[in-house]
């Protein structure tokens, strides 16, 4: 499973030079990663459930500047899953498939109600491979 998203770059999306701010770009990869727990049902997108997710480690690398008016793809997928971690890989793509920000983000899971990080629930592990 993986997320995809659309975006358009707008003038609220740009810095000083014309181009994708990288707080920005910081914000689509986590508009990403919310979907993709939407998807697998970990959350509702309501930020009232019971699991939360917490990022504790993000890697980013800025390949190419991203400017106004383009229609770029963010997209998420699983990578590594931990017994309380997991990595989601990420990017943002041209409309040519070219990836011009790529990246990882390492997250656990926190059971609201009692405020305690957990072990991956299932809804999110059985979309990770297995190693064997």
């Amino acid at each position: 499973m993986k997320n995809e998203m659309y975006i358009l770059v707008t003038p609220d999306h740009t810095d000083g030079q014309g181009h994708l701010n990288h707080v920005q770009a910081l914000d689509f990869l986590m508009q990403s990663r919310i979907g993709f727990y939407e998807e697998c049902g970990l959350s509702d997108g309501s930020g009232q459930g019971r699991f939360g997710t917490i990022v504790v480690n993000i890697n980013v690398n800025f390949r190419k500047e991203c400017f106004l008016g383009e229609r770029l793809t963010v997209r998420s997928s699983p990578d590594t899953l931990g017994n309380k971690s997991f990595v989601l890989t990420q990017e943002i793509l041209r409309p040519d498939g070219e990836v011009v920000i790529e990246g990882a983000a390492t997250s656990v899971v926190m059971d609201m109600t009692t405020r305690e990080i957990i072990h991956v629930p299932d809804c999110l592990a059985r979309h990770f491979t297995t190693l064997t």
